[in-house]
């Protein structure tokens, strides 16, 4: 019976294994998915200040009393 019990402990090792990596992957795809998106987000306010400073009549005075 020892060897029908190891067989079945390596097969549910097997399997915990498999089910970890998945997870793991799982996880990643996700971490990536919000990097991409916060790097997104981070391009939208680039651009929206890239805009704001080519507005009309903007730096064209200075103003060193504020």
């Amino acid at each position: 019976m020892p060897s029908v019990n190891n067989a079945i402990s390596a097969v549910m090792q097997a399997q915990s294994s498999a089910v970890r990596q998945q997870i793991g992957y799982a996880l990643l795809a996700k971490s990536q998915t919000a990097t991409k998106q916060q790097g997104q987000a981070a391009l939208e306010l680039l651009n929206a200040a890239a805009q704001l400073n080519k507005s009309p009549g903007k730096g064209q005075k200075l103003d060193l009393v504020g």
